[in-house]
């Protein structure tokens, strides 16, 4: 029985409650500064069962989830490095050993492979791997602009496509990369600056913060009609987008202090605050056991 089916198992049992009473919230996790250092947590949207994950000395930052797995972003050796760690807790791994910067780590929800930047030369570019960070392969060499800045990558439900920001054409844009061919598409063909995307749990629509009109605002980009339905309000100053398995979505509201909050994109003028306890937080993901 290996430490990481034990853990699996943990996690499950975590999430389904003691099988006694109603579903609990879903779960997300974070990163979170408090007095001066910033580390992973996990916690339910009711602001219950609240984890802090990591507690090494330097930052943590930047998780993402699937499988039972968190995997961040640690400058613990030296540079910017990416980290697993089982989301019930326990020591982390780590999972890169390159002397670039490593960033924007994304689980595909089948666990099997890993999208993150990585800053070769100075300008972070779009690679993939296994999980384990093993097979790693740089994949946006076909834009056009050798300059271009690769950012926030995110996996479709069926871990077959992703979306990601890219500055080929000048400015920040939504790309769709497709694994099949390694095909790589404009989503939007606005001139506003459109960054972290985040695929829906049925895989029809993209939530991202968009610059439009000023200001950074919760969207949703309809795939199927290309659409985009603006959420949240002119004067809001919003990022971070993310889904939870439910069709709920949590995202930062910028304000004196940054806040985690969730709501549902059917009624988005009901805002709901996610209790965190004291500190910054940033960069929220689903857990999916």
């Amino acid at each position: 029985m290996t430490s990481r089916w034990i853990a699996a198992v943990a996690l499950a049992l975590w999430a389904c409650g003691d099988g006694g009473g109603p579903t609990p919230p879903p779960a997300l996790t974070f990163d979170l500064l408090r007095g001066g250092n910033r580390d992973i947590y996990r916690a339910r949207i009711d602001g219950a069962d609240t984890l802090r994950l990591t507690t090494d000395t330097a930052d943590d930052g930047q998780p993402t989830s699937a499988a039972g797995t968190i995997v961040f972003v640690s400058n613990r050796d030296g540079n910017r490095e990416l980290y697993s760690i089982p989301a019930v807790g326990g020591t982390a791994l780590r999972l890169t050993t390159t002397a670039a910067n490593e960033a924007d780590p994304a689980l595909s929800p089948d666990g099997t492979r890993l999208a993150y930047t990585r800053d070769d030369g100075g300008v972070p570019r779009l690679w993939i791997s296994n999980a384990d960070g093993s097979g790693a392969v740089r994949v946006t060499d076909s834009l056009d602009f050798s300059g271009a800045v690769d950012a926030s990558p995110a996996w479709s439900p069926g871990s077959d496509r992703l979306v990601f920001v890219s500055t080929n054409s000048g400015s920040a844009r939504l790309y769709q990369l497709t694994l099949n061919g390694m095909a790589i598409t404009q989503m939007l063909p606005d001139t506003a600056p459109d960054v972290e995307p985040s695929w829906s749990p049925d895989g029809n629509r993209v939530a991202f913060a968009s610059g439009a009109g000023g200001g950074a605002r919760i969207a949703i980009l309809n795939l199927a009609t290309h659409a985009v339905a603006v959420l949240t309000p002119t004067s809001a100053q919003n990022g971070e987008p993310a889904w939870l398995p439910d069709g709920r979505l949590v995202f930062l509201e910028q304000g004196s202090t940054p806040t985690l909050v969730w709501i549902d994109p059917a009624v988005p003028a009901e805002v709901h605050a996610i209790d965190v306890g004291p500190g910054t937080p940033g960069h929220p993901a689903a857990i999916r056991p």
